[in-house]
């Protein structure tokens, strides 16, 4: 599980299993143990169970996250935690489904969701780059005239400093409102 990501700041992994019919039971006390495992671990920030309604055919989703890669890394490299997966193992249908979160999928999510499993790389560039593209070109006419004294280093310091917020708090978010059907065709 080492080298899923190398940023720093919390990580998130989304888990995700299809118990065996008959099998719920002792799978959800095998989650709570994990769960309680997971606790012990430097840098743990929680754990988030999605069971899914009965009969439904839908798999469990498990949230976990930690506050580095490397406490993450510790976790999922440890011995109770493999353990237990090898007894998840005898519970399930499949084999375990882990997705990371990166930096842009941060960025994507449906408003009041407790948990997103994010959707495919390519639809967040997609959305990025058409949420970015008129964000260039308007500070392009605005901002970039009035720096043209400064020196060349410190003129994009100026423009990402003016960039990241307004796509990270105004643009990201009403593009990922604007793109929902395309970004979450299910919901």
């Amino acid at each position: 599980m080492t080298g899923l990501s190398t940023e720093t700041g919390p990580v998130t992994l989304i888990l995700t299993r299809h118990v065996r019919p008959g099998s719920e039971a002792a799978f959800d006390d095998l989650l709570h143990r994990l769960a309680s495992a997971a606790t012990g671990f430097p840098g743990h920030l929680g754990v988030q169970i999605l069971r899914p309604e009965p009969a439904s055919g839908a798999p469990y989703t498990i949230v976990v996250r930690f506050a580095s890669q490397p406490e993450l890394d510790a976790w999922t490299g440890s011995d109770i935690r493999r353990a237990l997966l090898a007894e998840a193992d005898r519970l399930t249908l499949d084999n375990l489904v882990i997705q990371s979160l990166s930096g842009l999928e941060g960025w994507v999510r449906l408003p009041g969701a407790n948990v997103v499993i994010p959707p495919p790389r390519w639809k967040v560039a997609l959305v990025t780059w058409a949420a970015i593209l008129p964000v260039i070109e308007v500070l392009s006419i605005v901002l970039i005239p009035s720096l043209g004294a400064w020196p060349w280093y410190a003129r994009p310091v100026a423009l990402t400093a003016v960039m990241i917020p307004l796509m990270t708090w105004v643009v990201m978010p009403a593009a990922t409102r604007l793109a929902g059907p395309f970004l979450y065709p299910s919901r």
